[in-house]
This record gives structure tokens, C-alpha cells and sequence, in this order.
């Protein structure tokens, strides 16, 4: 039986690949929401949305001229905070989202390492876009940082995938039969990566609303926020 996160990840994308698909069904509405201060109305388009941990989130907008630019997320949507309305919110997204997945990668990838009884040597992030991840000769793990907008169950299964490499560094029975002691349901992880493949390599693209005025919080506070590095 497929775990719950991967099910419900799988419906939500559907759904979220339907509406891109048929506009003409779903329409394109805008939705309103209250800044933090509930003091400005923020817009948020249909596409501004941002796939993190399996899920599709809002991203509402500020602009706040004197605060730093960054990015905080509640667990219900993504707040993003631009100096200026010609600021790029996508690339502040996904500075927010590689550094996640180096925070969040390597903690399982230690985790993992210990319950499996390998050592490893060094985990590198890159944007593979052609591998998800990768177990090199020298015992480095490689990852792409696209990994975090999978379902933690999925992230956990490609950690494994690569780690058991150090124990069978090929695809054989032997291999297979190692990560399911680890990943019972390795299956339905592998279909989910072949499902929504296009879904998670695609760039965050955000849209901020045309009316500039509507996404203007002088008071919006910033609390768990990862900022741009200099």
C-alpha cells in the first residue's frame, strides 16, 4: 500500500497539472489575503504557488523597503519579502529552498548512514537535471537540491538509494533487497519520481501582482526567515 505522503502529494499535483492544462474548466481567479499586520490586502495569482516537501504552498508577497530581503515560511505558506517591487521573489524562493535541502538532506543522510552502518564521506548539492542523486567512488554523496520539494518519505528513499551504493555499488539483487530492509516501499517512491519528474525539476517561477500597491507591508514582521547570502 503507497504511504499516505506520496498519495496525497500525487493528488494535489494532479489537480495542480489539470488547472494548468484546462483554464478553461478551472478558471483563474484571484485570491486575497490580509498581511501579517492585516493591515494591506496581498494578492496571490493560482501560479504562485511553490512545491516544498510534496505540497503546494502560497507565496504572498511584501514589500517592505526597510527590512532585508528573505523569505519565512509557516508551514502554510511562503512570505516573501522584497525591498523593492523589481526584486526577483523566485530566486529568493529558491535560495530558500536549496538551503533547506542542505540543512534537511544532510541531517537524514547522517541519520540514515548510522541506522544502514555505512560512512560516507562528503554530501554535495547541486542542479542535476539529469540525476537525482548520486554515490561516487571516493564515498561522496551528491544530491540535487530539487530533492526537498519531494515528500519527506521520497527524500528519505533516494538518501537510502544512494547510501546502500556504499554497501553494493550496482544495481543487483542484492542491492535492491538492501534498501527494501530500509525503504519497504521503494516501488512507489521510484513511480512517484517517474510521475512527477517535470513537476519538481521545473524553476520556481513567481508573479507578483501587477498593482504593486496591493503588496506593500511596512509593518510585516520577519521571524524564521533565511535571507540572501552576500
Amino acid at each position: 500500500m503507497a504511504d499516505t505522503q506520496s498519495v496525497v502529494s500525487d493528488v494535489k499535483l494532479f489537480l495542480e497539472k489539470l488547472k494548468k492544462d484546462l483554464p478553461e474548466v478551472f478558471g483563474k481567479p484571484e485570491e486575497t489575503a490580509t498581511t501579517d499586520g492585516g493591515t494591506a490586502p496581498v494578492a496571490i495569482t493560482p501560479a504562485n504557488r511553490v512545491l516544498y516537501n510534496g505540497d503546494l504552498y502560497e507565496a504572498r508577497m511584501y514589500v517592505t523597503p526597510d527590512q532585508e530581503e528573505g523569505v519565512a515560511f509557516d508551514g502554510n505558506a511562503f512570505h516573501v519579502y522584497l525591498q523593492t517591487p523589481q526584486a526577483d521573489p523566485s530566486a529568493l524562493v529558491t535560495q530558500w529552498l536549496r538551503d533547506k535541502a542542505s540543512e534537511t538532506l544532510t541531517a537524514k543522510t547522517q541519520e540514515w548512514a548510522a541506522k544502514i552502518g555505512v560512512e560516507y564521506n562528503h554530501v554535495v548539492f547541486k542542479d542535476q537535471r539529469t540525476l537525482w542523486a548520486s554515490c561516487s567512488g571516493k564515498k561522496n554523496i551528491n544530491y540535487s537540491y530539487r530533492i526537498i520539494k519531494m515528500p519527506p518519505v521520497v527524500q528519505d528513499y533516494l538518501v537510502i538509494h544512494e547510501l546502500c551504493h556504499l554497501v553494493h555499488m550496482n544495481h543487483g539483487p542484492e542491492y535492491w533487497q538492501l534498501v527494501g530492509q530500509f525503504s519497504p516501499d521503494y516501488k512507489n517512491h521510484r513511480r512517484w519520481l517517474n510521475d512527477h519528474k517535470d513537476a519538481v525539476f521545473e524553476d520556481v517561477k513567481l508573479t507578483p501582482p501587477q498593482d504593486q500597491t496591493q503588496v506593500i507591508a511596512t509593518s510585516a514582521p520577519i521571524q524564521n526567515t533565511t535571507t540572501n547570502a552576500e
